[in-house]
């Protein structure tokens, strides 16, 4: 059995609320009508959670705005015979206890979604486990230097909890963390650990492996958008963790997309796990992804999409080779230098037909390899 939401009261004692002024007014009206006086009250209070009466009446004043922690507000419900649901339903703001970023308007209760599972992807992909000092609990970095990802990334966060509001924004906007009291639900909600989001160690965790296909299909599209490389008709995501990456293969058996898996080893002694999604599962996961962006927008796939969407639509042409491409290459090459990326996207055509042509023209002498641009993107110019 999948836990399919969560209450506010399942992510533990140590939680701070705020609450709406109409809940607080419910508070004392009832508070009148069951025990006429808060001391009365109070007495009942401290049978369960010890609180000063002179704190306790300071903070269920309609005009209290400030956070209090949660177990008051669940032993007043208990005592108060008040709807869990409804209390809920006015919570207006939760963070951890001693905690400085918080959750605003918060979607509670918390929906265990398809986009979830996808930022446990990302949190496994380019993100970090942040362990603070003073026996507090982890919390989750994320690290992304594309800046429409980074949007999406918070997106996704603000649609399964509600807005982050962090006390201290900080300058690197290639960074971002989330809140202890949200991190914490990642580590429960399939029973993980630190471990489980190192790169060298971590895996997918068994139930989500369990899941349906919409669950399936958007943790790999979160390794995808952090990990994956668009490769004219295939994505390629090449991991340090061969296990995470056979675990990547068998998400796209489970979702039907064909595929190779190849091993690496560096000459540094480093060893990687490669997966190819080929085209036909390509094609599969473009329909599935194109479907699923419709229910989810914050999937968005970003540049990664429109290069997919440009190699699917450039394979689709019956001649991929012919004498003319040479020159229209090097017509190309005498304006500028250019990787294999650019003469693709200027041309229209695959990366694998314009590697073709880009061997062809070594061989025979008439360009050269001039520079590299990131990891193994070739820079060519005429000689």
């Amino acid at each position: 059995m999948f836990i399919q939401k969560v209450n506010i009261w399942d992510l533990g004692t140590k939680i701070n609320i705020k609450v709406t002024k109409k809940f607080l007014c419910l508070i004392n009206n009832e508070i009148k009508k069951q025990f006429r006086t808060k001391r009365a009250v109070h007495k009942e209070i401290i049978k369960y959670y010890q609180i000063s009466f002179l704190t306790f009446k300071s903070r269920i004043k309609p005009s209290y705005k400030f956070f209090i922690d949660l177990e008051v507000f669940l032993n007043l419900c208990k005592i108060l015979k008040i709807s869990l649901d409804y209390f809920q339903n006015n919570i207006i703001a939760y963070k951890s206890r001693g905690g400085v970023n918080y959750i605003d308007n918060p979607n509670l209760p918390i929906k265990i979604s398809p986009i979830f599972d996808m930022l446990i992807a990302h949190h496994i992909g380019d993100g970090t486990v942040v362990n603070p000092k003073r026996n507090r609990k982890p919390y989750f970095g994320y690290r992304q230097f594309d800046r429409k990802y980074m949007q999406l990334y918070t997106k996704k966060m603000e649609s399964v909890f509600g807005r982050i509001q962090n006390k201290n924004p900080y300058k690197d906007k290639t960074r971002t963390y989330s809140p202890t009291s949200v991190s914490n639900l990642f580590f429960e909600t399939y029973g993980l650990s630190t471990r489980n989001f190192l790169s060298k160690s971590a895996r997918i965790p068994n139930n989500i492996l369990k899941k349906n296909s919409k669950h399936l299909l958007a943790f790999l599209l979160g390794i995808i958008i952090d990990d994956g490389h668009v490769d004219s008709t295939e994505i390629v995501i090449g991991l340090h963790n061969r296990n995470l990456t056979k675990d990547l293969q068998k998400v796209c058996d489970l979702l039907g997309y064909k595929t190779t898996y190849t091993e690496k080893t560096k000459e540094d002694g480093s060893e990687y796990g490669f997966l190819h999604i080929l085209k036909n599962g390509l094609l599969k996961l473009w329909k599935d992804y194109s479907q699923l962006l419709v229910q989810y927008p914050e999937i968005d796939l970003g540049y990664k999409a429109e290069q997919i969407q440009q190699g699917l639509e450039i394979s689709k042409r019956k001649i991929k080779r012919t004498p003319g491409n040479d020159k229209v290459i090097l017509d190309l090459f005498a304006t500028k230098s250019c990787t294999v990326n650019e003469i693709a996207k200027e041309i229209k055509m695959t990366r694998q037909g314009v590697r073709y042509h880009i061997t062809k023209l070594l061989e025979q002498g008439k360009i050269k390899h001039v520079g590299t641009v990131g990891e193994n993107n070739f820079v060519y110019a005429t000689i």
